[in-house]
Order: structure tokens, then sequence, then C-alpha cells
């Protein structure tokens, strides 16, 4: 079963055949892995952003989309066949242990989800089911990109109708804060970007007004419109 693997930071990844478990333990999940975003965390992982990594080797990702497999003791959230979404943010279902993988006679380290692998066991409590006929490649957006935004937009800011947002970066985050806070009628919604096919974008998701960065006037435009 291949997967991507960290075994040293600032180096690329190294993509090779890993041993799952013999046998999942109680409240852990099987799951065929369809499709992984990239989130910026896996990013710094790999450069060290936080410092050195001890848990080297291990494996990566935290949002994705599959099917159940197999399910451990205990799992009543999911069942085989189960079209899911591998999210990092605790939900529903019990909290197992991590996984122990094997590569090259070594322990692989892995947290409660991983979505760079072709198989994953995965904590019940991070996967949620969703329709058959949804997209899997769009599911993964909704493991952390979706669920970051509406909690930026509803539990950081806590904004409110009519309150003005400013939204610096309109990639997979910003593009779901503004469809946020276009769902609790904040106006304006402007959005900041280098690149105008994404302030293009950004209409199609709340933004009121795109504005181009990186210029002198910026500022001044911004509060012009707020």
């Amino acid at each position: 079963m291949k997967a991507a693997i960290l075994v040293e930071n600032k180096k690329p990844l190294i993509i090779d055949d890993i041993i799952l478990p013999d046998e999942l333990q109680f409240g852990q999940v099987l799951v065929d892995v369809h499709y992984s975003g990239i989130c910026g965390a896996q990013i710094n992982e790999i450069d060290a952003i936080k410092g050195p990594d001890k848990f080297l080797p291990h494996l990566l990702g935290h949002e994705g989309s599959g099917v159940v497999k197999k399910i451990g003791q205990g799992v009543s959230t999911v069942k085989e066949g189960d079209h899911v979404v591998l999210h990092w943010r605790p939900s529903k279902g019990l909290q197992a242990p991590t996984p122990e993988y094997r590569w090259n006679g070594k322990k692989v380290n892995a947290g409660w989800v991983t979505t760079f692998n072709e198989q994953a066991v995965i904590s019940e409590n991070r996967l949620t089911v969703i329709p058959d006929d949804f997209d899997m490649r769009m599911a993964p957006l909704f493991g952390c990109a979706v669920t970051t935004a509406f909690g930026v937009v509803n539990n950081d800011a806590q904004i409110k109708v009519g309150q003005s947002v400013v939204i610096f970066g309109i990639g997979g985050v910003g593009l779901n804060i503004a469809q946020a806070a276009s769902m609790v009628s904040a106006y304006p919604i402007v959005g900041v970007d280098l690149h105008q096919r994404k302030l293009e974008m950004g209409k199609s998701f709340g933004l009121t007004h795109g504005l181009i960065g990186g210029r002198d006037d910026l500022n001044s435009e911004i509060l012009d419109l707020v």
C-alpha cells in the first residue's frame, strides 16, 4: 500500500509501500482514500517551521475523502461502504488510539487522521458520512478549508449582519470565508489578492468588492469601502 512518508525535514516526501497494522483497535476505521487536500500545515511540517520533528518518520494529511473498508470494535457512526470526509477536527464517535504502520522494518508514526496514503487507519471521530453521490474530489475541502473558514466567521470573529469584512488572500480558506460572511449578511465583503482571476472567482462565493494587492494606495482604497 503506497504512502507519502515524511522521513527527513526539508526533504521531498518518499513514496513507498508501507504495511498496515495487523488488526484494527477499538474505535479505528480502515478507509480507502480517494482524494486528499494539501494544507499549509503539511508544508510547515515538511519544512519544520515549528522546530525539529520528534515523530519522524511519519505520515501526513488531514483532509480527504474515501470509502470505509472495515470498522473496528465499538464503531457506530460509520459502516463498511460509507462515503466519508476525513477531517482533523473531532466530531461524533470514538477517539481511537493512533495507528502504527511499518516501513522497511521501522515504525511509521501517524495521527488520528492521515490522507497521504492509499489506505488509512482513522479514528472514528475524524470521519463524517456524506451522500454516495457527493463529488469525492470536492469533499476534502470540508475536512479543513470550509470548516476553518466558517469557524473564523462564526466563532472567532463572530461576524454579524452589516459588518464589514476584508479578506487578504482568496485561496481555499479565503473563498470560504467570503461564503460564510455572505451567509450572515456581512457587507461589504472585500477580497484582496494579487491575481484578478481569484477575485473574479471570489465574487461567486460572496465577495462584493475585489482589490488587487501590493499597491501603495491599497489601505486608503479599503478604508473608502468599509
